[in-house]
Protein backbone atom coordinates (compact mmCIF):
# COMPACT_ATOMS: atom_id res chain seq x y z
CA UNK A 1 0.00 0.00 0.00
CA UNK A 2 2.84 2.38 0.87
CA UNK A 3 4.50 1.68 -2.47
CA UNK A 4 1.27 2.50 -4.29
CA UNK A 5 0.88 5.75 -2.37
CA UNK A 6 4.37 6.85 -3.36
CA UNK A 7 3.54 6.85 -7.06
CA UNK A 8 0.28 8.80 -6.66
CA UNK A 9 0.80 12.53 -7.37
CA UNK A 10 0.32 14.80 -4.37
CA UNK A 11 -2.55 16.62 -6.06
CA UNK A 12 -4.46 13.43 -6.90
CA UNK A 13 -6.93 13.87 -4.02
CA UNK A 14 -7.74 17.41 -5.17
CA UNK A 15 -8.12 16.29 -8.79
CA UNK A 16 -10.22 13.27 -7.79
CA UNK A 17 -12.53 15.49 -5.73
CA UNK A 18 -12.94 18.12 -8.45
CA UNK A 19 -13.38 15.41 -11.09
CA UNK A 20 -16.15 13.82 -9.03
CA UNK A 21 -17.78 17.22 -8.54
CA UNK A 22 -17.63 17.79 -12.29
CA UNK A 23 -19.32 14.43 -12.96
CA UNK A 24 -22.07 15.22 -10.44
CA UNK A 25 -22.67 18.56 -12.13
CA UNK A 26 -22.58 16.81 -15.50
CA UNK A 27 -25.44 14.59 -14.37
CA UNK A 28 -27.25 17.66 -13.02
CA UNK A 29 -26.71 19.37 -16.39
CA UNK A 30 -28.24 16.39 -18.20
CA UNK A 31 -31.12 16.39 -15.72
CA UNK A 32 -31.95 20.02 -16.51
CA UNK A 33 -31.54 19.35 -20.24
CA UNK A 34 -34.04 16.50 -20.01
CA UNK A 35 -36.47 18.46 -17.85
CA UNK A 36 -36.38 21.52 -20.09
CA UNK A 37 -36.16 20.05 -23.59
CA UNK A 38 -36.83 16.30 -23.35
CA UNK A 39 -35.51 14.15 -26.19
CA UNK A 40 -36.32 16.83 -28.76
CA UNK A 41 -34.96 18.08 -32.07
CA UNK A 42 -33.78 21.29 -30.42
CA UNK A 43 -31.56 19.33 -28.02
CA UNK A 44 -30.47 17.18 -30.97
CA UNK A 45 -29.42 20.39 -32.73
CA UNK A 46 -27.37 21.53 -29.72
CA UNK A 47 -25.59 18.17 -29.42
CA UNK A 48 -24.87 18.09 -33.16
CA UNK A 49 -23.54 21.66 -33.17
CA UNK A 50 -21.42 21.03 -30.08
CA UNK A 51 -19.43 18.21 -31.70
CA UNK A 52 -17.71 20.06 -34.53
CA UNK A 53 -15.96 22.88 -32.60
CA UNK A 54 -15.02 20.34 -29.93
CA UNK A 55 -13.55 17.94 -32.50
CA UNK A 56 -11.64 20.73 -34.25
CA UNK A 57 -10.19 21.94 -30.95
CA UNK A 58 -9.09 18.42 -30.00
CA UNK A 59 -7.40 17.86 -33.35
CA UNK A 60 -5.62 21.21 -33.61
CA UNK A 61 -4.78 22.07 -30.00
CA UNK A 62 -5.56 19.58 -27.21
CA UNK A 63 -3.58 16.74 -28.79
CA UNK A 64 -0.41 18.82 -29.04
CA UNK A 65 -0.61 20.22 -25.52
CA UNK A 66 -1.25 16.77 -24.04
CA UNK A 67 1.64 15.22 -25.96
CA UNK A 68 4.40 17.79 -25.65
CA UNK A 69 3.75 20.91 -23.58
CA UNK A 70 4.23 19.56 -20.05
CA UNK A 71 7.54 17.68 -20.52
CA UNK A 72 9.08 20.50 -22.60
CA UNK A 73 7.98 23.22 -20.18
CA UNK A 74 9.16 21.15 -17.22
CA UNK A 75 12.63 20.95 -18.73
CA UNK A 76 12.75 24.68 -19.46
CA UNK A 77 11.62 25.68 -15.97
CA UNK A 78 14.55 23.80 -14.47
CA UNK A 79 17.09 25.43 -16.81
CA UNK A 80 15.91 28.80 -18.16
CA UNK A 81 12.80 30.48 -16.72
CA UNK A 82 12.87 33.31 -19.26
CA UNK A 83 12.78 30.86 -22.18
CA UNK A 84 10.06 28.94 -20.34
CA UNK A 85 7.85 32.05 -20.21
CA UNK A 86 8.59 32.81 -23.86
CA UNK A 87 7.64 29.23 -24.76
CA UNK A 88 4.36 29.44 -22.82
CA UNK A 89 3.53 32.79 -24.44
CA UNK A 90 4.30 31.34 -27.89
CA UNK A 91 2.04 28.34 -27.27
CA UNK A 92 -0.83 30.49 -25.97
CA UNK A 93 -0.45 32.97 -28.84
CA UNK A 94 -0.33 30.27 -31.52
CA UNK A 95 -3.13 28.20 -29.94
CA UNK A 96 -5.56 31.11 -29.59
CA UNK A 97 -4.59 32.44 -33.03
CA UNK A 98 -5.27 29.05 -34.59
CA UNK A 99 -8.65 28.77 -32.92
CA UNK A 100 -9.56 32.35 -33.92
CA UNK A 101 -9.05 31.34 -37.54
CA UNK A 102 -10.98 28.12 -36.91
CA UNK A 103 -13.85 30.09 -35.34
CA UNK A 104 -14.01 32.38 -38.36
CA UNK A 105 -14.12 29.35 -40.66
CA UNK A 106 -16.91 27.75 -38.60
CA UNK A 107 -18.98 30.96 -38.72
CA UNK A 108 -18.50 31.33 -42.49
CA UNK A 109 -19.11 27.67 -43.37
CA UNK A 110 -21.69 26.87 -40.66
CA UNK A 111 -24.28 25.95 -43.29
CA UNK A 112 -22.06 23.34 -44.91
CA UNK A 113 -20.93 22.01 -41.52
CA UNK A 114 -24.55 21.55 -40.41
CA UNK A 115 -25.20 19.41 -43.48
CA UNK A 116 -22.25 17.20 -42.52
CA UNK A 117 -22.98 16.78 -38.79
CA UNK A 118 -26.76 16.42 -39.15
CA UNK A 119 -27.59 15.17 -42.67
CA UNK A 120 -30.94 13.82 -41.54
CA UNK A 121 -32.30 17.14 -40.25
CA UNK A 122 -34.85 19.18 -42.14
CA UNK A 123 -34.16 22.75 -43.29
CA UNK A 124 -35.55 24.38 -40.13
CA UNK A 125 -33.62 22.11 -37.75
CA UNK A 126 -30.44 22.54 -39.77
CA UNK A 127 -30.80 26.32 -39.56
CA UNK A 128 -30.97 25.97 -35.78
CA UNK A 129 -27.71 24.00 -35.88
CA UNK A 130 -26.16 26.88 -37.85
CA UNK A 131 -27.22 29.44 -35.22
CA UNK A 132 -25.84 27.33 -32.36
CA UNK A 133 -22.61 26.64 -34.27
CA UNK A 134 -21.96 30.35 -34.69
CA UNK A 135 -22.21 30.86 -30.93
CA UNK A 136 -20.20 27.77 -29.93
CA UNK A 137 -17.49 28.60 -32.50
CA UNK A 138 -15.94 30.97 -29.94
CA UNK A 139 -15.64 28.43 -27.10
CA UNK A 140 -12.49 26.69 -28.47
CA UNK A 141 -10.66 30.04 -28.29
CA UNK A 142 -11.21 30.07 -24.52
CA UNK A 143 -10.27 26.40 -24.24
CA UNK A 144 -7.08 26.85 -26.28
CA UNK A 145 -5.72 29.42 -23.82
CA UNK A 146 -7.13 27.52 -20.84
CA UNK A 147 -5.47 24.23 -21.82
CA UNK A 148 -2.08 25.91 -22.22
CA UNK A 149 -2.42 27.60 -18.84
CA UNK A 150 -3.66 24.34 -17.34
CA UNK A 151 -0.56 22.51 -18.54
CA UNK A 152 1.51 25.23 -16.90
CA UNK A 153 -0.40 24.78 -13.62
CA UNK A 154 0.25 21.03 -13.72
CA UNK A 155 3.95 21.65 -14.24
CA UNK A 156 3.95 24.01 -11.25
CA UNK A 157 1.89 21.45 -9.25
CA UNK A 158 -0.99 23.87 -8.68
CA UNK A 159 -4.03 21.61 -8.98
CA UNK A 160 -6.99 23.30 -7.28
CA UNK A 161 -8.03 25.86 -9.90
CA UNK A 162 -6.98 23.46 -12.66
CA UNK A 163 -9.52 20.96 -11.33
CA UNK A 164 -12.18 23.59 -10.64
CA UNK A 165 -12.25 24.75 -14.28
CA UNK A 166 -14.51 21.92 -15.58
CA UNK A 167 -16.74 22.39 -12.53
CA UNK A 168 -17.24 26.05 -13.45
CA UNK A 169 -17.77 25.07 -17.09
CA UNK A 170 -20.69 22.82 -16.16
CA UNK A 171 -22.07 25.51 -13.86
CA UNK A 172 -22.08 27.91 -16.81
CA UNK A 173 -24.07 25.46 -18.93
CA UNK A 174 -26.52 24.84 -16.08
CA UNK A 175 -26.94 28.61 -15.58
CA UNK A 176 -27.72 29.02 -19.28
CA UNK A 177 -30.28 26.21 -19.10
CA UNK A 178 -32.05 27.53 -16.00
CA UNK A 179 -31.79 31.29 -16.53
CA UNK A 180 -31.67 31.84 -20.28
CA UNK A 181 -33.46 28.85 -21.84
CA UNK A 182 -36.93 29.91 -20.58
CA UNK A 183 -36.58 33.06 -22.70
CA UNK A 184 -34.23 32.08 -25.53
CA UNK A 185 -34.80 28.33 -25.81
CA UNK A 186 -31.86 26.15 -26.78
CA UNK A 187 -29.88 29.28 -27.75
CA UNK A 188 -29.80 30.09 -24.03
CA UNK A 189 -27.93 26.82 -23.47
CA UNK A 190 -25.45 27.76 -26.22
CA UNK A 191 -24.83 31.13 -24.55
CA UNK A 192 -24.43 29.38 -21.19
CA UNK A 193 -21.89 27.00 -22.75
CA UNK A 194 -19.86 29.95 -24.00
CA UNK A 195 -20.09 31.56 -20.56
CA UNK A 196 -18.91 28.29 -18.98
CA UNK A 197 -15.92 28.19 -21.34
CA UNK A 198 -15.01 31.73 -20.26
CA UNK A 199 -15.23 30.68 -16.59
CA UNK A 200 -13.02 27.67 -17.40
CA UNK A 201 -10.33 30.07 -18.63
CA UNK A 202 -10.78 32.73 -15.94
CA UNK A 203 -10.24 30.21 -13.13
CA UNK A 204 -6.85 29.26 -14.56
CA UNK A 205 -5.89 32.85 -15.35
CA UNK A 206 -6.48 33.71 -11.69
CA UNK A 207 -4.17 30.96 -10.43
CA UNK A 208 -1.49 31.51 -13.06
CA UNK A 209 -1.51 35.23 -12.18
CA UNK A 210 -0.99 34.32 -8.52
CA UNK A 211 1.99 32.17 -9.53
CA UNK A 212 3.68 35.25 -11.00
CA UNK A 213 3.22 34.54 -14.72
CA UNK A 214 2.23 37.45 -17.00
CA UNK A 215 1.02 36.83 -20.53
CA UNK A 216 2.46 38.76 -23.47
CA UNK A 217 1.69 38.00 -27.09
CA UNK A 218 4.88 36.39 -28.32
CA UNK A 219 5.89 34.69 -31.55
CA UNK A 220 8.93 32.41 -31.39
CA UNK A 221 7.91 29.68 -33.79
CA UNK A 222 11.44 28.83 -34.93
CA UNK A 223 12.73 27.83 -31.51
CA UNK A 224 13.73 24.18 -30.94
CA UNK A 225 11.02 23.83 -28.25
CA UNK A 226 8.22 25.00 -30.52
CA UNK A 227 9.39 22.79 -33.38
CA UNK A 228 9.57 19.81 -31.03
CA UNK A 229 6.02 20.52 -29.90
CA UNK A 230 4.82 20.37 -33.51
CA UNK A 231 6.71 17.12 -34.15
CA UNK A 232 5.30 15.43 -31.06
CA UNK A 233 1.72 16.54 -31.66
CA UNK A 234 1.38 15.14 -35.20
CA UNK A 235 0.83 11.44 -34.26
CA UNK A 236 -1.49 12.45 -31.41
CA UNK A 237 -3.54 14.64 -33.77
CA UNK A 238 -4.84 11.45 -35.36
CA UNK A 239 -5.30 9.42 -32.19
CA UNK A 240 -6.56 11.91 -29.60
CA UNK A 241 -9.91 12.82 -31.23
CA UNK A 242 -10.85 9.31 -32.41
CA UNK A 243 -13.62 8.91 -29.82
CA UNK A 244 -15.10 12.28 -30.78
CA UNK A 245 -14.95 11.33 -34.46
CA UNK A 246 -16.81 8.10 -33.69
CA UNK A 247 -19.62 9.93 -31.94
CA UNK A 248 -19.69 12.54 -34.67
CA UNK A 249 -20.44 9.67 -37.04
CA UNK A 250 -23.07 8.34 -34.63
CA UNK A 251 -24.65 11.81 -34.43
CA UNK A 252 -24.93 11.95 -38.22
CA UNK A 253 -26.58 8.50 -38.24
CA UNK A 254 -28.89 9.33 -35.31
CA UNK A 255 -30.02 12.51 -37.10
CA UNK A 256 -31.66 10.27 -39.72
CA UNK A 257 -33.65 8.39 -37.05
CA UNK A 258 -36.55 9.53 -34.85
CA UNK A 259 -36.49 12.99 -33.26
CA UNK A 260 -34.51 12.98 -30.03
CA UNK A 261 -32.19 10.15 -31.10
CA UNK A 262 -29.07 12.34 -30.90
CA UNK A 263 -30.00 13.44 -27.37
CA UNK A 264 -30.71 9.85 -26.30
CA UNK A 265 -27.30 8.63 -27.48
CA UNK A 266 -25.60 11.59 -25.77
CA UNK A 267 -27.39 10.97 -22.46
CA UNK A 268 -26.64 7.23 -22.54
CA UNK A 269 -22.98 7.81 -23.39
CA UNK A 270 -22.60 10.28 -20.51
CA UNK A 271 -23.79 7.66 -18.01
CA UNK A 272 -21.60 4.94 -19.56
CA UNK A 273 -18.47 7.11 -19.47
CA UNK A 274 -18.52 7.56 -15.68
CA UNK A 275 -17.13 4.09 -14.74
CA UNK A 276 -14.72 4.20 -17.69
CA UNK A 277 -13.22 7.45 -16.41
CA UNK A 278 -13.30 6.68 -12.69
CA UNK A 279 -12.00 3.10 -13.07
CA UNK A 280 -10.35 2.59 -16.47
CA UNK A 281 -8.69 5.93 -17.09
CA UNK A 282 -7.76 6.48 -13.43
CA UNK A 283 -5.98 3.11 -13.07
CA UNK A 284 -4.42 3.37 -16.55
CA UNK A 285 -3.07 6.84 -15.78
CA UNK A 286 -1.65 5.70 -12.43
CA UNK A 287 -0.05 2.65 -14.06
CA UNK A 288 1.51 4.59 -16.93
CA UNK A 289 4.60 5.93 -15.11
CA UNK A 290 5.22 2.49 -13.60
CA UNK A 291 5.03 0.82 -17.01
CA UNK A 292 7.27 3.48 -18.52
CA UNK A 293 9.79 2.99 -15.71
CA UNK A 294 9.83 -0.78 -16.22
CA UNK A 295 10.28 -0.29 -19.98
CA UNK A 296 13.18 2.12 -19.45
CA UNK A 297 14.80 -0.28 -16.97
CA UNK A 298 14.32 -3.21 -19.38
CA UNK A 299 12.69 -5.23 -16.57
CA UNK A 300 10.28 -7.42 -18.49
CA UNK A 301 8.87 -9.32 -15.50
CA UNK A 302 8.09 -6.06 -13.70
CA UNK A 303 6.36 -4.68 -16.80
CA UNK A 304 4.08 -7.72 -17.09
CA UNK A 305 3.40 -7.78 -13.34
CA UNK A 306 2.24 -4.15 -13.37
CA UNK A 307 0.15 -4.71 -16.48
CA UNK A 308 -1.46 -7.88 -15.12
CA UNK A 309 -2.35 -6.28 -11.79
CA UNK A 310 -3.80 -3.19 -13.46
CA UNK A 311 -5.70 -5.28 -16.02
CA UNK A 312 -7.34 -7.35 -13.30
CA UNK A 313 -8.30 -4.24 -11.32
CA UNK A 314 -9.82 -2.59 -14.38
CA UNK A 315 -11.55 -5.74 -15.62
CA UNK A 316 -13.26 -6.67 -12.36
CA UNK A 317 -14.07 -3.07 -11.46
CA UNK A 318 -15.51 -2.20 -14.86
CA UNK A 319 -17.28 -5.56 -15.22
CA UNK A 320 -19.07 -5.12 -11.89
CA UNK A 321 -19.89 -1.52 -12.79
CA UNK A 322 -21.33 -2.65 -16.14
CA UNK A 323 -23.54 -5.25 -14.44
CA UNK A 324 -24.72 -2.75 -11.81
CA UNK A 325 -25.54 -0.07 -14.38
CA UNK A 326 -27.33 -2.59 -16.60
CA UNK A 327 -29.52 -3.76 -13.71
CA UNK A 328 -30.48 -0.27 -12.53
CA UNK A 329 -30.41 1.49 -15.90
CA UNK A 330 -34.16 2.20 -16.11
CA UNK A 331 -34.60 3.64 -12.58
CA UNK A 332 -31.26 5.44 -12.96
CA UNK A 333 -32.47 7.23 -16.10
CA UNK A 334 -35.89 7.85 -14.57
CA UNK A 335 -34.43 9.41 -11.40
CA UNK A 336 -31.87 11.65 -13.11
CA UNK A 337 -33.66 12.53 -16.34
CA UNK A 338 -37.34 11.65 -15.99
CA UNK A 339 -40.12 14.20 -15.65
CA UNK A 340 -40.72 17.55 -17.28
CA UNK A 341 -40.34 17.30 -21.05
CA UNK A 342 -38.53 13.94 -20.78
CA UNK A 343 -41.39 11.48 -21.26
CA UNK A 344 -41.59 7.78 -20.32
CA UNK A 345 -40.83 6.81 -23.92
CA UNK A 346 -37.64 8.86 -23.78
CA UNK A 347 -36.66 7.08 -20.56
CA UNK A 348 -37.19 3.69 -22.23
CA UNK A 349 -35.13 4.62 -25.32
CA UNK A 350 -32.27 6.00 -23.22
CA UNK A 351 -32.31 2.96 -20.92
CA UNK A 352 -32.17 0.64 -23.94
CA UNK A 353 -29.20 2.53 -25.39
CA UNK A 354 -27.42 2.57 -22.01
CA UNK A 355 -28.01 -1.18 -21.61
CA UNK A 356 -26.26 -1.79 -24.93
CA UNK A 357 -23.47 0.64 -24.00
CA UNK A 358 -22.80 -1.47 -20.88
CA UNK A 359 -21.23 -4.10 -23.14
CA UNK A 360 -18.36 -1.75 -23.95
CA UNK A 361 -17.58 -0.56 -20.41
CA UNK A 362 -14.96 -3.31 -19.72
CA UNK A 363 -13.55 -3.32 -23.26
CA UNK A 364 -13.14 0.45 -23.52
CA UNK A 365 -11.66 0.67 -20.01
CA UNK A 366 -9.05 -1.99 -20.84
CA UNK A 367 -8.19 -0.32 -24.16
CA UNK A 368 -7.08 2.77 -22.20
CA UNK A 369 -4.61 0.62 -20.25
CA UNK A 370 -3.22 -1.28 -23.25
CA UNK A 371 -2.78 1.95 -25.21
CA UNK A 372 -0.70 3.36 -22.35
CA UNK A 373 1.33 0.16 -22.26
CA UNK A 374 2.32 0.91 -25.87
CA UNK A 375 3.03 4.54 -24.98
CA UNK A 376 5.31 3.28 -22.18
CA UNK A 377 7.38 1.48 -24.83
CA UNK A 378 7.55 4.77 -26.79
CA UNK A 379 5.15 3.66 -29.50
CA UNK A 380 2.12 5.84 -30.30
CA UNK A 381 1.61 4.62 -33.87
CA UNK A 382 0.06 1.22 -33.08
CA UNK A 383 -2.66 2.52 -30.68
CA UNK A 384 -3.57 5.26 -33.18
CA UNK A 385 -3.78 2.80 -36.09
CA UNK A 386 -5.88 0.38 -34.02
CA UNK A 387 -8.23 3.16 -32.88
CA UNK A 388 -8.76 4.14 -36.53
CA UNK A 389 -9.67 0.52 -37.22
CA UNK A 390 -12.20 0.80 -34.38
CA UNK A 391 -13.84 3.74 -36.19
CA UNK A 392 -13.91 1.78 -39.45
CA UNK A 393 -15.84 -0.96 -37.66
CA UNK A 394 -18.07 1.21 -35.46
CA UNK A 395 -19.42 3.85 -37.85
CA UNK A 396 -20.25 1.70 -40.91
CA UNK A 397 -21.45 -1.06 -38.58
CA UNK A 398 -23.71 1.40 -36.78
CA UNK A 399 -25.11 2.69 -40.05
CA UNK A 400 -25.98 -0.70 -41.53
CA UNK A 401 -27.28 -2.20 -38.27
CA UNK A 402 -29.41 0.88 -37.54
CA UNK A 403 -31.39 0.24 -40.72
CA UNK A 404 -32.80 -2.92 -39.13
CA UNK A 405 -32.39 -2.46 -35.37
CA UNK A 406 -32.73 1.30 -34.89
CA UNK A 407 -30.92 3.42 -32.34
CA UNK A 408 -29.63 0.58 -30.13
CA UNK A 409 -27.47 -0.56 -33.05
CA UNK A 410 -25.14 2.41 -32.48
CA UNK A 411 -23.92 1.44 -28.98
CA UNK A 412 -23.67 -2.18 -30.12
CA UNK A 413 -21.49 -1.12 -33.05
CA UNK A 414 -19.39 0.90 -30.61
CA UNK A 415 -18.89 -2.29 -28.58
CA UNK A 416 -17.80 -4.17 -31.71
CA UNK A 417 -15.21 -1.50 -32.49
CA UNK A 418 -13.99 -1.38 -28.89
CA UNK A 419 -13.75 -5.18 -28.66
CA UNK A 420 -11.77 -5.29 -31.91
CA UNK A 421 -9.35 -2.67 -30.56
CA UNK A 422 -8.88 -4.64 -27.34
CA UNK A 423 -8.28 -7.90 -29.20
CA UNK A 424 -5.73 -6.45 -31.62
CA UNK A 425 -3.86 -4.48 -28.95
CA UNK A 426 -3.78 -7.63 -26.81
CA UNK A 427 -2.26 -9.62 -29.69
CA UNK A 428 0.29 -6.97 -30.70
CA UNK A 429 1.48 -5.94 -27.22
CA UNK A 430 3.46 -9.16 -26.49
CA UNK A 431 5.19 -8.77 -29.86
CA UNK A 432 6.09 -5.18 -29.00
CA UNK A 433 7.32 -6.15 -25.53
CA UNK A 434 9.40 -9.00 -26.95
CA UNK A 435 11.08 -6.53 -29.31
CA UNK A 436 11.72 -3.90 -26.64
CA UNK A 437 13.06 -6.31 -24.02
CA UNK A 438 15.12 -8.41 -26.45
Amino acid sequence: MKKMLKIVPKGSVVLAATSFASYVLGLARDHFFAQTFGASRSLDAYNAAFLFPDLLFNILIASGIAAAFVPILNGLLSSDKKRAEEYVNSIITSATGTMLLAAAAIIIFAGSISAIVAPGFGAEDRQLVVKILRVLAFSPIFFAASNALGAMLITKRRFLFYGLSPVLYNLGIIAGTLLLAPRFGIMGVAIGTLFGAALHLLARIADVWRSGFRFQAFFAFRTPEFRKTIRLMIPKMFGHPIELATFWGFTAIASTLAAGSVAVISFARNFQSVPISLIGITIATTSFPLLAGAANEKTKDKFWKILKRSSLLIFFGSFLAAIAIYIIRAPLIRIFLGGGEFQSGDVDRTAAALGMFCLSIPTEALVHLLARAFYATKNTTIPVAVSILGIIIAIPGGYFLSQSYGLSALPFAFFLGSAAELLILGILLPLRVRKIFA
